[in-house]
């Protein structure tokens, strides 16, 4: 066994320009995010790409859309990809979560791996969805070159459990839109071989006022 894995995280939305917080929310790509999923598409024709997975949330199904287009590759969508349900916080700009929510956001920040978002979802949750659908993709594949289209957060999650991390460690994994990581799983365990690779983009311009990063 001998999968590659090229986790990608989805374009720049809308919301992401706000600092708006998304979670299971949604918004569409901008035009510079969908420029972005141009310019990934294009670089992913260098690799041999068997099957694209996307979360079934708009802002990935977009981006995967587009790299499917380009590559002659239907999509296969799925919740398991789906990026952390931020419950309450969904739509709040970080100043409003700071304010409405400051206890829990002062563990989010400190301690992000004990938070307890009301009607959100827990990065123990994350990873033990992402943990589960790896090891079913492994199961049902042998050396196939696989593109999961994910997002921010979840993407961390399987970087560290992949690198044998624990999720306190989330900040310290850096992921802007579409950035590219190479996982290959061999027999003997996952070897990362690329991290947060955005040399694709043409024109790359980094957020800064994106809520939960």
């Amino acid at each position: 066994m001998a999968n590659t894995l090229y986790i990608v995280r989805h374009g720049q939305t809308n919301w992401n320009i706000l600092g708006k917080t998304q979670g299971h929310g949604n918004s569409d790509l901008t035009s510079q995010g969908i420029e972005q999923a141009k310019d990934l598409s294009a670089s992913m024709l260098n690799h041999n790409i068997d099957y694209i997975y996307s979360s079934d949330l708009g802002r990935a199904v977009q981006t995967a859309n587009i790299v499917g287009e380009k590559l002659g590759i239907d999509v296969i969508t799925t919740p398991d990809l789906r990026e952390m349900g931020f419950g309450e916080w969904e739509g709040l700009l970080i100043d409003q979560i700071k304010n409405d929510y400051a206890d829990i956001y002062k563990t989010w920040r400190n301690e992000p791996h004990n938070v307890d978002i009301p009607g959100g979802e827990t990065l123990h949750l994350i990873k033990e969805r992402t943990d589960k659908f790896i090891s079913e993709l492994n199961s049902k594949y042998d050396n196939k070159h696989i593109v999961l289209v994910t997002h921010s957060v979840t993407a961390r999650v399987m970087l560290l459990s992949f690198l044998g991390s624990g999720v306190e460690n989330i900040y310290k994994i850096k992921q802007d839109n579409t950035a590219l990581n190479i996982v290959e799983c061999r027999d003997y365990g996952p070897i990362v071989i690329k991290m947060n690779d955005t040399t694709h983009i043409k024109n790359h311009s980094k957020i800064h006022n994106s809520a939960l990063e």
